[in-house]
C-alpha cells in the first residue's frame, strides 16, 4: 500500500512557459509565462474576459493549451470548486466528506477486508490521516460556511443553489490538497463567511490560486498577485493594493518612455520632410530616415479604460424619504422580518450587515415597496423615485434587446445621442450599445441594470449585492459614483471595500430583527471572531475531572510522573516558539536594512534601475515571509500557553 499524504507538500513549483490560450478566434493569452512556488497564495486578477477562468481550467486539466506548456509536480493533489453541485438525497456532511478521497477509499476497503492483519494496517493508515475526526472536521467546515448544526444531516436537495455552492466549497476545502484553485469563491458568501474563509485560507499550508474581485479579500489572503492584461501575465509580490501601486508606477514609466520616443520620432520626421529634397541636406535626411525606421515603438502599459459612473442629482429630496412604522413581514407562520420602525433621511448612507438568510433582502424589498408589510405600515413621500437593485434583476433583462433599446423603453422621450453618450460612460460604447443583451457577460448585464437605475436620478437608492459579477475596475467606478451621490442610500453587499467607502453607519439584521450596529466593519469582524471562538469552545467536550470531582485520585509517584510528562510535552512547543521568534527577528532586521538602502536617492537614478528592481522584489518577499513567520510565532505561543495552562491544572 502506498504511503498516504497527511499534509500539503511545500516543495516544487508550477511553471507556465510561453503559453497561448484562445477562446474561439479571441486570443486570451499569448507568450505568457508565470512561476508559482509552493506555499504561495496567488490572486489572479484582470478585466472580465481577460482569460482568468480559462487559465484556471487549463491548470485543472479541463482546457488544453493552444501553445506552450504547464509544468507542475505530478504528485500534487489539486482541489477546485465544482461548476455545479447536484441536488441529490445524499446528506450534506457525507457530500463534504467525499472530498477526502483517501478517507473514503480506506473506509470502503475496511468494509470489505476480513483479515485481521490487513484491518490493523488499514486502521493505522486511517489514524495517520486523522480519519477518526473527519466527521467532526466536516461539520466544522459547514458551520464556518454558515450552515446550522442540523443542516449537516439534511439531504442536498433541500438546499437552494447558493447554499449548494457553499457545500461545493466545503467539499473542496475538505480535500487534503497541495494546490487549491478557487474561481470567485466569495460570490455566494456574506461578509461573515468571507471573514471565516480568509482566516481558513491564511492557515492553509498548500498553494492557492484564486480569482476574486474583492479587494479586501485579496489583500487579506494573497502573498502574490498575477495580473492578466493584453495577453500577458505580470507577477507582483505582496497584496493587491501593493500590486496596484506597482502597476500604476509601471504605467507612468511606460507613458513617459512612449512620450520620449514620440517626441524624437516627430523631430526626425520634421527634419526629413524639410530637408530631404535639398542636395546639401539629403545625406543627413537619409541618415535620419534610416534611424527613424529603426526607432521602435514603446509598448505603453495603459490602465483599463475607465468607466465613469455619475448618478444625476435627484429633482426632489423630501425629508424623511421613507418610513416604516412597526412593519412586519410574515410568510405563513414564519416571521421573515419582525416589527420594525425607522426613518430614512436624504443624508442617510447605511450598510446592512448580517448573515445570508437573516432577512436583509426582505428588508430591502419592503423598503422598495416590492413587498407589502403583513402588519404595520410603510409610508413614503408622493412621487418619490426609488432606485432598487435586486440580486437577480439582471435575469429579467430582454436578451434580444440591446442596451440602447432597454434605455429607450424606459425613457422614450430622451434623445438617442444623449442615451448613447450615457451608455458609453457605462461601458457600452459604439456597437456594444446596439448588441443584444444575450451576448453580454454577467458583469455587463449587472452594469446595464445599474445604468437603467441611475438614469432615473432616484432620490433613494436601495442596492442588494450590486457588485456580484463586477470586476475591480467597475467596483471602483461604482464606489466613486456612490460617494458623490446626493440622495439616500441603503446597501447590502459582501464587498467590504464598497461598504467602508460609501456607508457612514450600519444596521444589523439577525433572525429577522433589525438593530443599529454601533461600530465599523473592523468592529464587526472582531465581534464575529469572538463569537466563533466562544462557539468553538462551547462545542469542545469537557475534559475528564479528577480527585475531588469524582475521578481517580493519583498517587504522589503518579503525579510526579504526570508532571514530568507534561514538562517533556512542553519542551518542543517552547523550542518551536523560540525558533519562530528568532526567525522573526532575523527577517525584520534584514527588512529594515533593505528599506534603509532603498531610502538612498541615488537608487532611483536610471543606472540603478536593476538594483532597485531587485531590492523591491526582495522587499515584497521579506514582507510576505515576515507575515508568515509572525503568524507561525503567534500560533506557537498560543499552543505553548494552552499547554502550560493544561499542565497547571
Amino acid at each position: 500500500m502506498s504511503p498516504l499524504r497527511t499534509s500539503p507538500t511545500l516543495r516544487g513549483m508550477i511553471r507556465l512557459q510561453d503559453i497561448e490560450l484562445r477562446r474561439g478566434r479571441q486570443v486570451l493569452l499569448q507568450h505568457a509565462s508565470l512561476t508559482v512556488h509552493a506555499g504561495w497564495r496567488v490572486g489572479l486578477t484582470g478585466a472580465n474576459g481577460s482569460g482568468k477562468s480559462s487559465l484556471l481550467a487549463a491548470l485543472q486539466g479541463e482546457l488544453g493549451l493552444d501553445a506552450g506548456e504547464i509544468d507542475q509536480p505530478a504528485e500534487w493533489v489539486v482541489a477546485h470548486l465544482p461548476q455545479e453541485v447536484p441536488g441529490s438525497e445524499r446528506s450534506a456532511v457525507d457530500y463534504v466528506l467525499d472530498g477526502d478521497a483517501e478517507l473514503r477509499d480506506l473506509q470502503q476497503r475496511l468494509e470489505q477486508v476480513t483479515d485481521g492483519a490487513e484491518q490493523a494496517r488499514l486502521y493505522a493508515a486511517l489514524d495517520a490521516i486523522d480519519g477518526w475526526t473527519a466527521d467532526a472536521r466536516a461539520r466544522r467546515l459547514l458551520a464556518g460556511l454558515g450552515f446550522a448544526a442540523t443542516d449537516a444531516d439534511r439531504p442536498m436537495s433541500a438546499f437552494s443553489g447558493g447554499w449548494r455552492m457553499r457545500l461545493g466549497l466545503a467539499r473542496t476545502l475538505m480535500t487534503r490538497s497541495d494546490l487549491l484553485l478557487l474561481d470567485e469563491p466569495t460570490n455566494h458568501l456574506d461578509v461573515e463567511t468571507i471573514l471565516w474563509l480568509e482566516d481558513w485560507l491564511a492557515r492553509y499550508p498548500g498553494t492557492v490560486i484564486v480569482i476574486a474581485h474583492d479587494r479586501r479579500f485579496l489583500d487579506s489572503v494573497c502573498t502574490h498577485i498575477a495580473h492578466i492584461e493584453r495577453g500577458s501575465i505580470a507577477l507582483y509580490a505582496g497584496s493587491y493594493t501593493h500590486a496596484e501601486a506597482k502597476r500604476a508606477e509601471a504605467i507612468a514609466q511606460s507613458e513617459a518612455a512612449a512620450a520620449k520616443v514620440a517626441a524624437e520620432r516627430a523631430h526626425l520626421e520634421d527634419f526629413v520632410r524639410r530637408f530631404r529634397a535639398k542636395a546639401t541636406k539629403a545625406r543627413q535626411a537619409q541618415s535620419r530616415l534610416k534611424r527613424l525606421e529603426k526607432l521602435d515603438e514603446v509598448a505603453v502599459i495603459r490602465a483599463a479604460r475607465p468607466i465613469h459612473l455619475e448618478i444625476p442629482t435627484p429633482e426632489r429630496l423630501p425629508d424623511p424619504l421613507l418610513a416604516l412604522d412597526h412593519a412586519e413581514v410574515r410568510s405563513g407562520d414564519r416571521v421573515r422580518l419582525h416589527a420594525t420602525s425607522l426613518r430614512l433621511r436624504p443624508e442617510d448612507r447605511i450598510g446592512v450587515l448580517g448573515p445570508n438568510g437573516a432577512g436583509k433582502s426582505t428588508l430591502l424589498t419592503l423598503l422598495a415597496g416590492e413587498l407589502a408589510p403583513t402588519a404595520g405600515e410603510r409610508r413614503v413621500e408622493p412621487n418619490l423615485k426609488v432606485g432598487y437593485f435586486a440580486q437577480h434583476q439582471s435575469e429579467q433583462l430582454d436578451l434580444h434587446a440591446s442596451p440602447l433599446v432597454h434605455l429607450q423603453r424606459q425613457d422614450p422621450r430622451a434623445e438617442e445621442q444623449r442615451l448613447r453618450n450615457f451608455l458609453g460612460g457605462m461601458g457600452f460604447p459604439g456597437e456594444k450599445a446596439d448588441a443584444p443583451v444575450g451576448q453580454c457577460s454577467g458583469g455587463e448585464r449587472v452594469r446595464l441594470v445599474l445604468a437603467l437605475l441611475i438614469w432615473q436620478a432616484p432620490s433613494l437608492l436601495l442596492l442588494d449585492e450590486p457588485t456580484n459579477h463586477l470586476d475591480l475596475d467597475m467596483r471602483e467606478a461604482l464606489a466613486e459614483a456612490l460617494e458623490n451621490y446626493a440622495g439616500g442610500l441603503v446597501v447590502v453587499a459582501h464587498d467590504r471595500e464598497l461598504l467602508a467607502r460609501v456607508c457612514d453607519r450600519f444596521w444589523r439584521v439577525e433572525d429577522g430583527r433589525l438593530s443599529d450596529f454601533d461600530g465599523d466593519l473592523d468592529d464587526y469582524a472582531r465581534e464575529l471572531q469572538a463569537r466563533e471562538r466562544e462557539a468553538f469552545a462551547a462545542s469542545e467536550p469537557e475534559s475528564a475531572s479528577t480527585g475531588a470531582s469524582g475521578g481517580p485520585v493519583l498517587s504522589q509517584k503518579e503525579r510526579r510522573q504526570q508532571a514530568a510528562q507534561a514538562r517533556a510535552a512542553l519542551k518542543p512547543l517552547k523550542q518551536r516558539a523560540d525558533r519562530a521568534e528568532q526567525e522573526c527577528t532575523r527577517v525584520q532586521e534584514r527588512l529594515e536594512a533593505l528599506e534603509a538602502e532603498m531610502a538612498d536617492p541615488a537608487l532611483y537614478e536610471a543606472e540603478a534601475a536593476d538594483r532597485l528592481t531587485q531590492l523591491t522584489r526582495e522587499q515584497g518577499e521579506l514582507r510576505s515571509r515576515l507575515e508568515s513567520v509572525e503568524a507561525e510565532w503567534m500560533e506557537a505561543l498560543e499552543a505553548l500557553e494552552t499547554a502550560q495552562a493544561e499542565a497547571a491544572d
